[in-house]
């Protein structure tokens, strides 16, 4: 810690001048990048000090109160299942704005005490040191493995060249390698300190060969589908950063229910059209919806409200999204005096997803495999 003229208090980073020169200057320069300075979710710069010392350089940032990993170490398992989705929204953050265009930068070294909590609590990206600027256009870059271990990409591990290997032994970087490595810091505030590739030794076997052994685990839902599309094998099926954001588990109720109402829109909903692939996956689950909600509350959400008659609706998923849609839609048209069951609904956001909590998820995992998520009145659920 260093106090600065202004007397705020700084962080000072001392660097053996002999062995890590080009590594300061090389850190300055990211930090330097409008990707990270413009960043509210990337620790702040201030200057590379070079002459004041024979045997180190200092480069100076903001002053953090402690590291991810401190904080996962001193909570219990409740706050962290609590605070979660908020840490990992700052994290995506954080590298939406590294992986901007036309500069992206690739963190390269993402891990729990990398990622910084400040005075005001929020989390903030830290130690570019070994991070890289891609060049313009490239998606790839190509070098030798660094890292650290249990805190490396799948792609990124050293391993024997194979024919898709590069022969000289270098490994792939790309913008979806931090997602991977995001997707396990995320396990491991989940977890309390554990990795979703299992304990070692079987955790480099288990990455390399896409096992993520320890997603049962995970009780929420919602949590272990988005880490198990971060933690994908394949990078090519892996979120961007804005991507992830739109993930319901990260997403407030607002979003979730405008999502399913959207969906119960569509016109192959509407119509229960068997040659949509959305519609026959929806209907593959073959669990009855209306067994959830009693009675008396289905026949009163399943009467037009303008027209007083009864509308029938089928056991299949499509029509429980359609019965969500017409609820939403005419809500506050249903005529008074308002029966006991309207008052039992009373809203209808609240009460669709606190009895079908985990529907969201399945909808949005349907519609990010097809090209309705390119639909214009469904594109702000996904990017």
């Amino acid at each position: 810690m260093g106090l600065g003229k202004d007397g705020v208090e700084k962080a000072v980073k001392r660097l053996p001048r002999d062995a890590c020169t080009d590594l300061a200057q090389h850190e300055k320069n990211v930090l330097n990048e409008l990707n990270t300075m413009k960043s509210n979710c990337v620790v702040k710069y201030w200057f590379l000090e070079e002459q004041s010392d024979n045997e180190y350089l200092f480069l100076i940032l903001d002053l953090c109160e402690e590291t991810l990993e401190s904080f996962v170490k001193r909570s219990d398992l409740v706050l962290l299942v609590k605070s979660a989705p908020d840490i990992l929204q700052q994290i995506l953050k954080g590298l939406v704005d590294l992986h901007r265009r036309p500069k992206p930068i690739l963190h390269r070294d993402l891990k729990p005490s990398n990622i910084l909590r400040d005075v005001e609590n929020s989390w903030l990206l830290a130690d570019f040191g070994i991070s890289r600027i891609l060049a313009a256009g490239a998606r790839t870059h190509l070098t030798t493995s660094s890292g650290t271990e249990d805190w490396i990409a799948v792609e990124s591990c050293p391993r024997e060249a194979t024919a898709d290997d590069d022969k000289s032994g270098n490994v792939r970087y790309k913008k979806e390698s931090d997602i991977q490595v995001a997707g396990i810091v995320a396990y491991y505030i989940l977890t309390k300190g554990e990795h979703p590739f299992g304990e070692k030794p079987d955790r480099l076997r288990n990455l390399l060969d896409g096992k993520p052994v320890g997603l049962d685990n995970l009780k929420d839902d919602a949590a272990r589908d988005l880490i198990s599309w971060m933690l994908n094998h394949d990078p090519n099926n892996r979120p961007s950063a804005e991507e992830a954001l739109k993930h319901p588990y990260l997403q407030p109720a607002k979003l979730q229910f405008a999502l399913l109402c959207t969906v119960g829109n569509q016109p192959e909903i509407k119509t229960q059209d068997i040659k949509s692939d959305v519609v026959r996956k929806l209907n593959s689950n073959s669990e009855d919806w209306q067994n959830e909600i009693p009675a008396d509350v289905l026949r009163y959400l399943s009467t037009d409200c303008l027209r007083g008659r009864p509308v029938l609706y089928r056991s299949f998923w499509t029509d429980c999204l359609r019965l969500i849609r017409n609820v939403k839609q005419h809500w506050h048209e249903r005529p008074r005096p308002r029966p006991e069951a309207f008052y039992i609904v009373e809203d209808p956001q609240k009460y669709f997803l606190n009895i079908f909590p985990n529907l969201c998820v399945e909808v949005h995992k349907i519609l990010r495999s097809c090209d309705w998520q390119e639909r214009n009145d469904l594109k702000e659920f996904f990017a």
